[in-house]
C-alpha cells in the first residue's frame, strides 16, 4: 500500500498523503487538537529501497484566511511498512520579533497509524 492514504496520530489528527514515484509528498493535515480546519502539506520521501524504514518529511503552513497567527509545523521521521506506522518528530514555529526568536519553536513527536484512535 505504501505511504499513500489516511493516517491518524494519537490526538485524532488526520494526515492524508499522496506519494509519487519521484518521492514528492502532497496532501492535507487536519488537526485533532489546536487550530481547526484542513491544511495543505508538501514534503518528500526517500523512494530508494533498502532499510526497514523510509525517511520522509512534510510541512504545513498555518497562516491563511482562517488563522490569525503565522506559523508552520514540519514533521521528519520514518515510515515503517512492516508495522504500517509513521514515527515523526515535529517542530512548530510561530512568527515572533527578533527578541523573542528563542522561544518561537516547540518540539514534539507523533506516531501515525492507519486507524483513528479509539477513546
Amino acid at each position: 500500500m505504501g505511504v499513500t492514504g489516511d493516517w491518524y496520530n494519537e490526538f485524532g489528527s488526520r494526515l492524508r498523503l499522496r506519494a509519487d514515484a519521484e518521492g514528492l509528498l502532497t496532501g492535507t493535515f487536519e488537526p485533532g487538537a489546536g487550530p481547526a480546519g484542513r491544511r495543505d502539506l508538501i514534503g518528500r520521501l526517500d523512494v530508494r529501497p533498502g532499510a526497514p524504514g523510509v525517511a520522509l518529511g512534510w510541512t504545513v503552513a498555518w497562516r491563511d484566511d482562517r488563522a490569525g497567527a503565522a506559523a508552520t509545523t514540519s514533521w521528519n521521521g520514518q515510515y515503517f511498512p512492516d508495522s504500517e506506522r509513521i514515527v515523526a518528530g515535529w517542530l512548530f514555529t510561530t512568527a515572533t520579533g527578533p527578541d523573542d526568536a528563542w522561544k518561537s519553536t516547540v518540539i514534539g513527536q507523533d506516531t501515525f497509524r492507519r486507524e483513528p484512535p479509539t477513546d
